[in-house]
């Protein structure tokens, strides 16, 4: 192992998309980064989406441990971390949403004691080989930089853009936009610098946090479950003095809203919920303000 590579944690989430999840973990397999291990959380999946990916954990090199996310505790000092350079399954024990599972990756990696960077990914994600390097450049390259987005593109349309690493965000309307969508593949710009001024926060697909991010400002705040959570801790993590960046050449193929149904384009019931729940509660925490105008353009929104 290259000693001198910063160490990451990859963290995904599975909530019966056992599918999705392996072909993200097999993704992530090819990646050219010597120093990683693999964190799968699972919010108590179906029994047989359980089955699935211990079936395809029983054909790894090193099987696919599993952890209790209640029995997580720091690795001593002077010993090894647990399971490395492999994947592991952390059992959440109830569906604790997104930011529930995933952050139960995230003391995981915390714990072991040796985490430069926790990449978290969403399982319906498969990045190209070459993904984490430039990530790990940009963000080495700027201590200040908390959290940095890829380029996110359409999983089925690899010619179209999804998010140049993040979002926009009007507070007086609680509406965000994603930046460089619908665009070109090959028309993404080099420079980071004009797509980062605008950056809101990173899209919660695909974020590399840094060690001293989580902790400084903590995990994600769980409140949310789902929608919103990543733009409260970039928020947050701004307020304690990190900045926000986007790598241009790390790609990152998305499926998007494959687990509860998009709800940018309609989605479920159970989807929209949440989308406008939490921008509310983002609102009043963040930009209370802003709280009457945006209550009523979500109302509004929500009628049309």
């Amino acid at each position: 192992m290259n000693v001198t590579a910063p160490k990451v944690y990859v963290v995904t989430l599975n909530w019966n998309g056992a599918s999705d999840t392996i072909a993200c973990a097999e993704s992530l397999r090819g990646l050219q980064h010597p120093c990683c291990a693999f964190v799968i959380c699972d919010n108590a999946s179906r029994p047989d989406d359980l089955a699935r990916l211990r079936a395809w954990g029983a054909t790894l090199p090193g099987g696919l441990p599993e952890i209790d996310a209640e029995a997580i505790a720091p690795v001593a000092p002077g010993s090894a971390p647990q399971h490395e350079g492999q994947f592991v399954m952390v059992h959440t024990g109830a569906n604790r949403g997104y930011a529930g599972g995933m952050n139960a990756g995230l003391r995981h990696a915390l714990a072991q004691g040796d985490a430069d960077y926790a990449w978290v990914l969403n399982n319906d994600t498969a990045v190209a080989p070459d993904a984490l390097a430039p990530l790990l450049a940009r963000m080495q390259a700027d201590p200040t930089i908390g959290i940095c987005g890829s380029t996110l593109i359409y999983f089925d349309r690899r010619d179209q853009v999804q998010a140049l690493g993040g979002s926009a965000y009007d507070a007086w309307r609680a509406r965000s936009r994603a930046l460089g969508a619908f665009s070109a593949t090959a028309s993404v710009p080099p420079d980071p610098t004009e797509v980062e001024a605008q950056l809101a926060y990173v899209v919660g697909a695909a974020m590399l946090v840094s060690r001293d991010f989580l902790q400084r400002v903590g995990l994600m705040d769980e409140r949310y479950f789902l929608y919103s959570e990543e733009h409260d801790w970039a928020h947050r993590g701004r307020q304690a003095g990190f900045r926000l960046a986007w790598a241009p050449a790390s790609q990152v193929f998305h499926k998007h809203g494959a687990t509860i149904g998009t709800a940018a384009s309609g989605g479920s019931t159970l989807s929209l919920f949440y989308l406008y729940r939490n921008k509310l509660l983002f609102t009043a925490r963040h930009y209370p303000t802003w709280l009457p105008s945006a209550l009523v353009m979500l109302t509004w929104e929500g009628l049309k």
